[in-house]
């Protein structure tokens, strides 16, 4: 039995990714005849690399079979404030994971520092305080929309940085109220009130 995909079943609403213009649909479809072309000529000469063969036919993250897993497709990054230590920086950054069960910070693994151990953190007496693109990004909002989330607790406060995607699998996971989607530049755009943008079916 296939296991469902994560977009499918996140309580948050799915972006809409916009719809393109005809000229931008013929533009589009021109790049990828094109690119398409390059890669069968590379293919055959036998001078693809393998990461052009990798982005073939990517599958979208699934839901993992074990629930005390977490989706391995999905890291939020912990780029800044605290959770039981100061966050890492550079190469020893740090990973904020979550499981049916479970919600923890875990340190990359680092030459450059001592290893440190995993941090529990109560997801019930967590809340998402803010949901914004990250920063440089123009948008729009789609399931792969770099995004800056900030988490806030007693004691605690961190700012994750990851795709849409998995931002609203931590929130689902968490049972985190959908923060809406406002306008990229809007003056609500780093809060996480409703903005009232449709589900996308």
């Amino acid at each position: 039995m296939t296991r469902p995909r994560v977009q499918d079943v996140i309580s948050w609403r799915r972006p809409r990714r916009p719809r393109p213009s005809l000229r931008g649909g013929i533009q589009a479809a021109t790049g990828l005849l094109s690119a398409a072309v390059d890669l069968a000529v590379s293919v055959g000469s036998g001078t693809a690399s393998t990461s052009d063969l990798s982005t073939l036919g990517t599958e979208p993250p699934r839901v993992p079979q074990d629930p005390a897993q977490p989706v391995p497709e999905l890291p939020c990054v912990v780029v800044g404030g605290t959770a039981g230590r100061p966050a890492a920086t550079g190469a020893g950054r740090q990973h904020l994971w979550a499981t049916r069960d479970r919600l923890w910070v875990e340190p990359s693994a680092s030459a450059a520092e001592p290893p440190v151990g995993e941090v529990e953190l109560d997801r019930t007496t967590l809340a998402l305080r803010s949901l914004a693109l990250a920063p440089g990004e123009p948008g729009p909002w789609t399931l792969e929309t770099p995004c800056t989330a900030t988490i806030t607790g007693p004691g605690t406060e961190i700012v994750v940085e990851g795709s849409w995607l998995a931002i609203a699998w931590l929130g689902h996971l968490a049972g985190w109220p959908d923060p809406g989607r406002p306008a990229p530049g809007s003056p609500d755009s780093g809060s996480a009130e409703p903005s009232g943008a449709p589900r996308d079916g």
